[in-house]
């Protein structure tokens, strides 16, 4: 009798489970994922530390004599320019400047730093300019993907520039 007493209770269990009212579930709503927007990559204002970057944007060239980057607005003079002819060992490095004299910058780049003695240029646009040894390691950081270097004036003023990797495509050109 314990037997079925037990089976019984069992059952009646069972059962009791069963005869609950079952509620549906609600309704999740289903939310869509948003289509994806194509869109030019955004141009940084800003260096991971916080400082701001010079506005402009990178215009790499080639032509017959050798390849160029300039850094400025579109059809603008730029405010830096790198350029190489084709078999030269050195990159000209020039930059935007009204100065009448030689003035030593530092450049930091890749990790690295160095000086870099410019005189002022010759040509018709105001700047500065010097003759750069295309192998050094960090000229060559110029051209790294998604970083930026910074050129400091002599009195401490720092100008922070975006790197861009069309750069290498002008270092490539003095070899």
């Amino acid at each position: 009798m314990r037997n079925t007493l037990a089976i019984s209770a069992l059952a009646m269990a069972l059962a009791a489970c069963g005869s609950e009212s079952e509620e549906p579930e609600p309704q999740r709503a289903v939310v869509e994922a948003p289509q994806p927007v194509m869109t030019s990559a955004p141009t940084p204002i800003a260096a991971a530390d916080g400082t701001p970057i010079e506005p402009g944007q990178w215009f790499v060239t080639e032509d017959a004599e050798g390849a160029r980057a300039l850094f400025g607005a579109p059809r603008s003079d730029g405010k830096m320019i790198l350029s190489c002819a084709y078999g030269a060992s050195q990159v000209r490095f020039a930059l935007e400047s009204d100065a009448s004299e030689p003035q030593s910058w530092r450049l930091d780049a890749g990790g690295e730093a160095a000086r870099i003695d410019l005189e002022p240029s010759d040509g018709e646009l105001p700047q500065l300019e010097a003759y750069v040894d295309q192998g050094l390691a960090i000229i060559n950081a110029l051209g790294a993907s998604g970083q930026t270097f910074a050129l400091t004036s002599p009195d401490g003023q720092r100008r922070q520039f975006p790197t861009h990797p069309g750069i290498r495509r002008v270092i490539a050109a003095c070899t």
